[in-house]
């Protein structure tokens, strides 16, 4: 995952995170860092306000799933 990009968080059943109407939140790698003996963490942001507050911040990136543009446009992978 690069900065700039766009991510899923893991949610229940490895699926994406989704607010209360069904849709897939998308959240942006603003920033990232590898620390020694405990991978690379990526710092990711969302619009959706209440997501933010609750979920964005710092994460590993076994909680992330990658998304391509064209998938943000077509919905999450089922």
């Amino acid at each position: 995952m690069k900065v700039g990009g766009y991510v899923w968080l893991r949610g229940h059943g490895s699926k994406p995170l989704r607010d209360t109407h069904g849709e897939a939140i998308a959240f942006r790698v603003t920033d990232s860092k590898a620390l020694v003996g405990h991978g690379t963490w990526y710092q990711v942001r969302t619009a959706h306000r209440a997501a933010q507050d609750i979920f964005g911040g710092w994460h590993t990136g076994l909680a992330l799933i990658p998304v391509s543009l064209a998938e943000l446009a077509e919905g999450p992978r089922q």
